[in-house]
Order: C-alpha cells, then sequence, then structure tokens
C-alpha cells in the first residue's frame, strides 16, 4: 500500500501493561487508515509526559491534530491552543450529559469517546466472602489477614484523583463556590484518616499501574480502589478471584468517587488547518456504532454513544454491570481552568504525608496552591 499523503496526528497515554486500551486505539486508527486514505499516527506516551507536552503548545507551537484525554485536561485550553468544536456537529450520536463533560465554561473544547472513568472497590472474594460495604470490614480482618501476609486494602495515595474518595467521605470537595477549596477541615480529616489507616497497616499506598495490581493479582492484597478503566486487565489475571462493589462507608459517610469522560481534544487550533475535515471525520469514526462496540468489546471499557451503552447495559457480565450502576454514586469531575493547580497541590501534599504528618502535609497543598494559582490572582 502507498504511503498515504495526509498524516493525522494522535497523540494519548500508555499507563504500563494494565492499559489494555492501546491495543483497541491502534486498531482503530489502522481501520481508518485503510479504509480513507488519510494515515492517522498515534503517539503513544505516560500522563505525565502527555500533559507536559499538552502545556508545552503555546510556546512551542508543536502539537499533534488530536489527543485522547481524560476530560478534565479540557482545562488546559489556554496553553493547549484548543480548537473550539461548532456546537451542535455531535449531538446526534451523543447526549448532552456527555458532551457537557468536556466543556470549559459553556464551550465545548472536547468530544468524549468514552465514559467512566470512577473508582470502584475490587475485592478477593477468597479473602472476603463478601463484599467489604464499610471501612469496618478492613479493620476487623486486620489482625487475621496480616498474620497470612495480606494487607486488608491498598490505593495509589500518592494522586489526587484516588485520594477524592476519602475526602468525600469525610464532605470534603475541592471546588466551592467556584474557587478550589483544599485547605479545610473535611481536608485535614481524611488525611489524618489515611495516615493513621497506612500506620496502622490497614491500608497500603502503592503504584496504580504497576505494585497495586501486582500484588492484588498475587493474592497479597485483600481488596483495592481502582478505576473502571483497569477491570479488562484485573478480569483477564483473576477471572473468579475478582468481585466488584461500591466504595466503602468510612464512618457513617458514603465515600464517592468523580467520574468523567476521556475523549478528544484539538490542540494547536488544529480544527483551523486544512486537516479539519478529515480530523472530524476521524472524530465521528470513533463515535461509530462500530468503533464504540470494539472499546466495549474488545477492552471491556464504557462506551460514550449512547446506544452502544443501553446495549452493553442490557448484555454485561454480572462485574461489568455493577462497574455501570456504580457510575450513578458519583460525582461529575469539575472542570475550571484552576483545576491544574488544585491536582498539582493535592499530589504535593499527598507525596508529603509519609514523610512527615497530615498537617505538614496540608501545609504543603495550601503553598502550591499559592505558588501557582494564588500567584494568578494578583
Amino acid at each position: 500500500m502507498e504511503k498515504n499523503n495526509k498524516e493525522i496526528v494522535l497523540w494519548h497515554e500508555f499507563d504500563g501493561p494494565g492499559d489494555t486500551s492501546i491495543e483497541v486505539l491502534e486498531g482503530i486508527c489502522k481501520l481508518y487508515t485503510e479504509r480513507f486514505s488519510v494515515q492517522i499516527t498515534p503517539q503513544v506516551m505516560n500522563i505525565t509526559e502527555l500533559t507536559a507536552r499538552l502545556n508545552r503548545i503555546k510556546h512551542t507551537r508543536q502539537g499533534p491534530h488530536l489527543a485522547m484525554v481524560p476530560a478534565d485536561m479540557s482545562s488546559y485550553v489556554d496553553n493547549g491552543l484548543y480548537s473550539e468544536v461548532p456546537g451542535g456537529l455531535f449531538e446526534d450520536v451523543l447526549t448532552e450529559e456527555a458532551l457537557s463533560t468536556m466543556q470549559m465554561e459553556g464551550v465545548q473544547y472536547g468530544i468524549p469517546v468514552l465514559r467512566g472513568n470512577h473508582l470502584v472497590l475490587y475485592y478477593n472474594p477468597e479473602i472476603y466472602p463478601s463484599a467489604p460495604a464499610t471501612w469496618n470490614v478492613f479493620e476487623e480482618a486486620a489482625e487475621r489477614l496480616t498474620a497470612q501476609g495480606i494487607v486488608p486494602i491498598g490505593a495509589d495515595l500518592q494522586q489526587g484523583y484516588w485520594f477524592i474518595p476519602f475526602l468525600t467521605a469525610f464532605g470534603g470537595w475541592p471546588v466551592q463556590n467556584g474557587k478550589p477549596n483544599i485547605v479545610s477541615p473535611e481536608m485535614k480529616q481524611a488525611l489524618e484518616f489515611i495516615r493513621d489507616k497506612m500506620d496502622q497497616g490497614v491500608l497500603v499506598s502503592l503504584d496504580g499501574s504497576t505494585g497495586l495490581l501486582e500484588q492484588f493479582i498475587d493474592g497479597k492484597i485483600g481488596a483495592i480502589i481502582c478505576g473502571e478503566w483497569i477491570y479488562n486487565h484485573l478480569d483477564k489475571h483473576m477471572n473468579d478471584r475478582l468481585e466488584v462493589c461500591q466504595l466503602p462507608v468510612i464512618e457513617g459517610q458514603q465515600s464517592l468517587s468523580m467520574s468523567s469522560s476521556i475523549g478528544l481534544i484539538y490542540p494547536n487550533f488544529s480544527l483551523t488547518t486544512e486537516e479539519r475535515e478529515d480530523i472530524l471525520s476521524f472524530t465521528r469514526f470513533m463515535l461509530s456504532d462500530e468503533c464504540q462496540t470494539l472499546w466495549t468489546q474488545g477492552v471491556q471499557r464504557i462506551p460514550a454513544q449512547e446506544q452502544v451503552l443501553h446495549r452493553l447495559s442490557a448484555s454485561a457480565a454480572p462485574n461489568k454491570r455493577m462497574i455501570l450502576s456504580l457510575l450513578d454514586h458519583t460525582r461529575p469531575m469539575p472542570t475550571y481552568p484552576f483545576m491544574i493547580h488544585v491536582w498539582e497541590a493535592l499530589n504535593a501534599g499527598l507525596i508529603e504525608l509519609p514523610l512527615s504528618n497530615p498537617e505538614q502535609a496540608l501545609k504543603r497543598m495550601e503553598q502550591t496552591l499559592k505558588a501557582s494559582w494564588g500567584a494568578l490572582q494578583n
């Protein structure tokens, strides 16, 4: 086959061996290339590099035609020089609710391809015979499990997104009245709680894309808080040793995860270039029944397109049905432009927490937020 004259470059994150989505994405790019004689070239990188490269576009003027990113990266609109997506272009295949996940202040900067992105509790029924619905279950099992070399529960507690269920259980939320809200009594309580549980050996914090998954698959951790996006990987490795349930109740309060979407954005004003029609044509292809079904069947992800989602709900295995139903117990992720600074501050505090104490972690969050967002306010 002769080399296509036209090339569309797509940036995408790759989150280690558990990230099976890349297989489907590369397959879809290949299909489009063959059918439409436009070369779609996916370039993969880890999320840290993707974030850095998108935020440098304003200075480098170097960027892809498309990037497939979590919805909150819509907020990098100024640094990434994102094109606005004309209203109404995809209303025939996506609901207003789905579209709104990639809007900033009412303007559409991205098109959702997958929904969900929420955290759930995965547990091993050989260790917990029934769903551990409350945190007390982990505490009560701690002595017995520790004696067997098993940690009751794990999560990646150096990442702000994983920390949100603990914050919500204490009544906190990182935004209030359209402003960051991270220096709060609820934040301090949540930090004290996880530090306390880590010190007691009830809770372990491990890298969410490697150690956490490996130890859970090996039966060394009884339950983990992790994303719906990893279900396919765990399902392949664990089969009957895997069950899914709602996040645990902590001190009488239900933990809530954020949810959002993963979709396409158009950096470096790519929709103003001569490739515009090809870019929009590829976007529509990603939302087609065929491609949305590939995501659900190939890697058990949650499609953004409503009809495919209904079909999946009707035919999914019990664990997958549970994951879909848990979407109703989430809060939409805020997409304010300042969220980039909120995540940075949360991560800085969480890295500090095991090294010192909750007060210092909270102070680190405050200092980090002041240094980045605060400077913009003056």
